[in-house]
């Protein structure tokens, strides 16, 4: 794949997800894709293994459960053979407390056939675990 279909691909994956659209989003995720949301934490709900494109649509609606994406920021992408890196600095909202979080997350995307056939996000888990009130901040003193 060149570059250039990579950075189509992608850009077509994010147009789906903001559209919402069932059609759109099963015409640019591959059906077995592989959702790995790493949570060092564990306490978040969206955290995990997703597999298969129903998996992936409950993975979005957890997130859309708990989280409001306010600002998303690319600051860096790098392409290799199948694989690309995306680094980002976001704000989010989390829907139950009220709390924002702003913290930087990389993810990492491998395209197949002109698909996204996998989506690992490497987020700041404290900081998404400490907005939900799922993880409590202790200050020294």
């Amino acid at each position: 794949m060149t570059q250039t279909t990579i950075e189509a691909t992608l850009d077509a994956y994010y147009k789906a997800l903001q559209s919402g659209e069932e059609d759109q989003i099963r015409e640019i995720v591959a059906p077995g894709i592989l959702v790995q949301y790493h949570d060092a934490t564990g306490l978040l709900p969206w955290g995990g293994r997703w597999q298969g494109i129903d998996a992936f649509r409950t993975f979005l609606s957890h997130v859309a459960e708990h989280l409001v994406i306010e600002e998303v920021e690319q600051l860096e992408k790098l392409i290799a053979d199948d694989s690309v890196v995306v680094v980002l600095r976001g704000k989010w909202l989390a829907k139950a407390t009220g709390r924002r979080v702003e913290a930087v997350v990389s993810n990492i995307f491998t395209i197949k056939d002109g698909s996204v056939a996998g989506y690992q996000v490497f987020p700041d888990s404290a900081a998404f675990a400490i907005a939900l009130d799922r993880l409590a901040v202790v200050e020294a003193g």
